[in-house]
């Protein structure tokens, strides 16, 4: 198989507002519902072919969107945990600690999930630890220099993205599964995340709660998606996050291929 690099996917988002004299009233649970996708090839093999999710949206108080420059909590990416020694959990502590040992192990797809494997001597700083694997909500940032090239726990925020996209492949039984990431992109080119990614704030003051609702054309970019699904019948699963961490509805797509969604 033709080897991809992750860097090949770039995820975009944009958004179309829609207002009203009179403010219709909506929950403040943010309501989805399945508008189209298509799907637009390139014919320079080194270019990205684009396909595009369009949704359309409803939320009672405005508060969709997450800038790409919010990493702070709580929309950081990953947290990693302190154990009772008040140390950062590792794999030694897995290994060597009582009470660590049903920690997933280094191997596919957990040391692309679960583990973070930082080289002797580099300063990662802005590290978010945690008390307690457990409690979230306990967070306090530092530097950690390792010594020695050291492996770390740690967890994705859920509500790292506020947009998650899961691709869903046909069965010969007529059953769909998802797209199986982690067994493409595996250890030590990890790549979590490969439809899921942010939509712009769409509100023009987010102080000022008032009803949204219009449509979000959510693009995936990529010159791999011929070579992953070709003639595959696809569907596409989707939710969003607002700003307060209400989950919508989850929706799917109709059935479709590549070529009969093609522009």
């Amino acid at each position: 198989m033709k080897s991809i690099r992750p860097a090949l996917w770039i995820l975009m988002a944009s958004a179309l507002a829609g207002g009203c004299f009179t403010p219709p009233t909506f929950p403040v649970v943010p309501l989805i519902e399945f508008d189209k996708v298509e799907f637009q090839d390139v014919k320079d093999p080194s270019a990205s072919d684009t396909l595009t999710l369009s949704i359309k949206f409803k939320d009672g108080d405005g508060d969709l969107g997450i800038d790409q420059s919010e990493t702070e909590p709580p929309f950081h990416d990953r947290t990693y945990f302190i154990e009772s020694g008040n140390n950062l959990i590792t794999y030694e502590t897995k290994r060597t600690v009582a009470g660590y040992d049903s920690l997933p192990n280094f191997v596919t797809p957990y040391n692309c999930l679960s583990w973070d494997v930082i080289a002797k001597d580099t300063t990662v700083s802005r590290i978010l630890f945690a008390a307690d694997p457990g409690d979230r909500t306990v967070l306090r940032k530092g530097k950690y220099v390792p010594r020695t090239t050291d492996t770390l726990y740690y967890q994705l925020n859920p509500y790292r993205n506020n947009m998650v996209v899961e691709m869903l492949v046909k069965n010969a039984d007529g059953s769909f599964k998802p797209f199986d990431v982690t067994g493409i992109f595996k250890y030590p080119n990890c790549l979590a995340d490969l439809f899921s990614g942010r939509f712009p704030i769409l509100a023009k003051d987010l102080s000022q709660k008032s009803p949204l609702e219009g449509t979000i054309h959510y693009k995936m970019q990529s010159a791999a998606f011929t070579l992953f699904f070709s003639i595959k019948v696809l569907k596409i699963r989707v939710y969003i996050y607002d700003r307060a961490f209400h989950k919508s509805n989850v929706i799917e797509t109709p059935e479709f291929t590549l070529q009969s969604i093609k522009k």
